[in-house]
């Protein structure tokens, strides 16, 4: 991978993936991959086919398409041809597409590639129904069971291919907020959340509402992410090597993670976790482990800064619930 990326002269990391191929263009550009006559042409195409598409949106009278509708139809045409663009792993063959291919037939790949992605989204939402958990919280419940099903019903790929327009509240342990739009995000945002569930029902439903109430007796209308609570416990359990399926420790145990922590520095702490993260993946022997593992891999900073700022403060039962704050 690394070696593709070094032969690549545009860095992936260089580009916005919400405006992926504006910044594509900007970066092939500036890196003299196009010319002044290639990014004229590329203008007059862009606008030929917003043209194209606006007849199609309203017919004949495109003078009464609202300024904001031009706007939005222009947006979508660029995700979608985005979406195609996309497909290249390395950037530069990308630019090569676009060199050598019209923006009509880049848009048309784009529209074929988004219908696909829709079918996979419909499978991957009944997978999603069928593994999710049986906890009581709003958010999580409307989100897969009503907002998901509320984007498949009134996405429009045609003329706002880069709009999501539903209700996921529902927060993920990776984060994708202002990361991704339309089909992008709902197809992320479902694999996300089933690899979430699957890691879940690893532990008892019961054991996991008991430890929400733990975090909090209103946890049913709180806008929490499940999985990160179950998570930061079965950690906390390993740490005292406390079967990690009881999913609450005592005051004591606590006491044993702050003892464990003591005069360690952040290195040797997220050596430990990581450490304790990986024992709990072989231990609950999962689908899919190395995906779940790499899932993790990448929030496990936001994880290790939580738990350091959380141990400095002294508030480390604000992360890790004890037993305590159940029982009474």
């Amino acid at each position: 991978m690394n070696k593709i990326e070094n032969i690549s002269i545009i860095k992936r990391e260089n580009l916005d993936e919400r405006n992926y191929f504006k910044t594509l263009i900007r970066e092939a550009y500036f890196n003299q991959m196009i010319t002044d006559d290639d990014m004229l042409n590329i203008q007059v195409q862009i606008l030929q086919l917003l043209d194209e598409r606006i007849y199609r949106y309203n017919g004949n009278d495109s003078s009464s398409v609202r300024e904001e509708i031009v706007k939005e139809i222009s947006n979508s045409n660029l995700y979608t041809i985005g979406i195609y663009l996309k497909n290249f792993k390395i950037p530069d063959e990308a630019v090569k597409a676009v060199k050598e291919n019209s923006i009509e037939i880049l848009y048309q790949e784009g529209r074929k590639r988004i219908d696909k992605m829709l079918n996979i989204i419909r499978v991957m939402y009944i997978k999603v129904k069928q593994n999710m958990l049986c906890i009581q919280n709003d958010t999580y419940n409307d989100t897969i069971i009503g907002g998901i099903k509320g984007f498949l019903k009134i996405y429009d790929s045609d003329f706002k291919a880069q709009d999501m327009k539903i209700t996921a509240d529902y927060p993920l342990y990776n984060n994708l907020i202002g990361r991704l739009d339309g089909v992008e995000f709902i197809k992320e945002y479902l694999d996300s959340i089933y690899l979430e569930n699957m890691f879940c029902k690893k532990f008892s439903e019961r054991k996991i509402e008991y430890l929400l109430y733990g975090y909090s007796c209103n946890f049913k209308e709180l806008i929490i992410n499940i999985f990160e609570i179950v998570l930061l416990e079965a950690i906390a359990c390993n740490l005292v090597k406390r079967n990690i399926r009881d999913l609450i420790i005592s005051i004591s145990e606590l006491n044993e993670i702050y003892n464990l922590f003591e005069n360690k520095d952040e290195l040797e702490i997220k050596n430990i976790i990581i450490k304790a993260y990986t024992e709990i993946i072989n231990e609950l022997q999962l689908d899919n482990s190395e995906l779940m593992k790499e899932y993790i891999e990448k929030n496990l900073y936001s994880i290790l800064k939580m738990i350091m700022n959380n141990l400095m403060q002294n508030t480390l039962d604000k992360i890790f619930i004890i037993q305590k704050f159940i029982e009474e």
